[in-house]
């Protein structure tokens, strides 16, 4: 009778099948990682990381811009603080650094910052008025429930609705619709940066 194999046995033959990693594959498990760690250098403001990819052999490169370049591209974000306004700025110095002058490159930060304009300009304004409707409406809402249950002799209570669970989900949820069309542009020129490399 036929013995039944244990998954650990299947898995086992299939890895056994697979082909030997070839140089390239096994140079970009290597080195990507590291050019990660050269981004996150870059952006805390430690050590010499264009001075470790240029004295890097010429082989190795691509894989270590490539790692440092996913870095600083995933730290593109929304100027929603001064600091991600901050980051930004560092970012987009990095990546003129570590891909060059290519007209390409030139184009997509000048989308970036674009991007990164319009919602200073427009979405930030968007999300404080938001913020403040959603605020009134909550604590209308509040008022009348209490109104109604305490009858209308009652004094009004003052509630903070701003610590109310529901106000904060019902924030996040209207904060994220603002957020989600910048957000959808920045992924895209993400995306774009990424292809240049």
């Amino acid at each position: 009778m036929d013995r039944i194999k244990s998954a650990f046995e299947r898995a086992m033959e299939r890895a056994q099948q697979l082909e030997e990693p070839g140089e390239e594959q096994r140079l970009e498990w290597r080195l990507v990682p590291e050019g990660r760690r050269l981004g996150g250098s870059f952006i805390k403001a430690q050590g010499s990381p264009f001075s470790t990819i240029e004295k890097a052999p010429a082989g190795h490169r691509p894989y270590l811009i490539r790692g440092m370049a996913s870095v600083l591209t995933s730290n593109l974000q929304l100027p929603k603080t001064e600091v991600a306004q901050n980051m930004n700025a560092r970012v987009i110095e990095g990546l003129e650094r570590l891909l060059g002058d290519r007209p390409p490159l030139k184009e997509a930060l000048r989308r970036v910052r674009y991007v990164v304009d319009q919602y200073r300009q427009f979405g930030t304004p968007q999300r404080e008025q938001a913020y403040h409707q959603l605020k009134m409406q909550m604590e209308r809402q509040v008022s009348d429930a209490m109104s109604r249950q305490m009858g209308q002799q009652a004094a009004p209570l003052r509630v903070n609705v701003e610590t109310m669970p529901e106000f904060q989900q019902q924030w996040l949820a209207v904060s994220g619709q603002i957020d989600h069309q910048y957000e959808q542009h920045l992924e895209q020129y993400r995306d774009r940066i990424m292809g240049l490399v």
